[in-house]
């Protein structure tokens, strides 16, 4: 197990949108940024754009890990494609 920003979880056996919902606070874009494999500035403009969820706190973007995660969840690739077949 690792430890990551307080949050103790099975890092090899859990996939990445678990890792996010488990996450104890409010992502901000650079966190968020860096679980993804993005830049901050891409995430920013996904917000902006209205394509992910998120919220404002005294002019700070936040996101909330639960949406964020069934956000991910909703673009897994695998999962789209097993909904169709069936």
């Amino acid at each position: 197990m690792r430890k990551n920003q307080g949050i103790v979880v099975p890092f090899e056996t859990c996939d990445l949108a678990t890792r996010i919902e488990h996450w104890p606070h409010a992502l901000t874009a650079p966190e968020l940024a860096d679980l993804l494999g993005l830049g901050k500035t891409a995430i920013y403009d996904l917000a902006k754009r209205g394509g992910i969820a998120h919220y404002r706190v005294a002019g700070s973007v936040r996101f909330d890990p639960a949406k964020t995660a069934a956000w991910l969840r909703e673009r897994e690739i695998g999962v789209r494609q097993m909904r169709r077949a069936a």
